[in-house]
């Protein structure tokens, strides 16, 4: 089998069924504790700056990161939106649910992302791309992601707390 081939073929046979687990999680109610949403992010950031630090990119790399960064922040943005987060009214505590629309962009977001990490792989010698800036604008990407995507649930959730 061509070895370009089983890129593709071995990621989608491990994503698909973990991704359609974690569908059948996020259409439940899952208790939201909004106070702590800024741990994961922080971790991931930190995480992200450590490893930028190790091997500092180029500053012609620089405006390839920003653009990485904004569409993560836009889709981290996006995803959030997408997710309701509700008031249980005997408790008084947060739940959050994952519709069917986090559940499209879950998936649109690791489809885009796969097909670009094969396609730019491949084509990264023709376009003059190096390796550790792929990987470097990934980083940054899933960073912002993960970072907006609880901001904008922290925000979202204060109000809900709030009564708004």
């Amino acid at each position: 089998m061509d070895p370009k081939l089983l890129q593709i073929i071995i990621p989608l046979a491990i994503i698909v069924p973990l991704l359609y687990f974690r569908m059948r999680k996020m259409t439940k109610p899952q208790p939201l504790k909004w106070r702590g949403l800024w741990i994961r992010p922080a971790i991931i950031v930190g995480v992200a700056v450590a490893v930028m630090a190790g091997a500092p990119p180029s500053q012609t790399h620089w405006i390839w990161l920003a653009l990485a960064a904004a569409a993560g922040t836009v889709a981290g943005w996006q995803w959030s939106r997408t997710m309701v987060i509700e008031m249980h009214p005997e408790n008084g505590t947060l739940t959050v649910t994952g519709g069917q629309a986090a559940i499209v962009v879950m998936a649109l977001l690791i489809l885009v992302r796969l097909g670009l990490r094969t396609g730019l792989a491949m084509e990264a010698q023709s376009w003059h791309l190096p390796a550790v800036l792929i990987t470097d604008a990934s980083i940054v990407f899933s960073a912002a992601l993960f970072a907006m995507r609880s901001v904008e649930m922290f925000l979202r959730a204060r109000k809900v707390m709030r009564g708004g």
